[in-house]
């Protein structure tokens, strides 16, 4: 019997806007105990030209080993992965929830300064996001987080 050329399973790509519980799946949703999660945080690389090729590689091979990989909503991230056919999800709160992720950004302990330069471009951020052509973008309403759509995500 040969297993040549069977295909492995591969995790789900999720581009997941800062504070929507990507962090506190593994705390508060008890189905995902035991599932392998790697959050691909875009601040570990240099913003050289072409940064977001190597990121999305990385990405793509982690989700080779992991159920879900977490990567950034950075335009130029989304548009190279949208640029080589990847099946990725984006999940990001709808424009009115402003105000409630401010409050999540302070409860979590994020410095003043990232949460007025965060919030500053909110606006821009979501249009941006919104603008996407994709048919794998989920909206978060007020109060949802991740873990309340995750299960949508095949």
């Amino acid at each position: 019997m040969s297993f040549v050329g069977l295909k492995q399973k591969k995790g789900i790509i999720i581009s997941g806007f800062a504070g929507i519980g990507k962090t506190g799946l593994l705390n508060h949703t008890p189905y995902y105990i035991g599932k392998k999660i790697y959050d691909l945080s875009s601040s570990y690389f240099r913003k050289n030209e072409g940064w977001e090729k190597v990121y999305c590689d990385i990405a793509i091979n982690l989700a080779n080993e992991y159920d879900y990989v977490f990567i950034s909503t950075h335009n130029m991230v989304i548009d190279e992965m949208l640029s080589r056919g990847e099946k990725f999800y984006i999940v990001y709160p709808k424009q009115y929830c402003k105000d409630e992720y401010v409050k999540r950004y302070i409860d979590r302990g994020n410095s003043k300064e990232y949460i007025t330069k965060f919030i500053k471009n909110w606006d821009i951020f979501i249009k941006m996001l919104d603008d996407v052509k994709s048919d794998y973008k989920i909206t978060l309403r007020s109060g949802q987080y991740l873990s309340d759509v995750i299960g949508r995500l095949r």
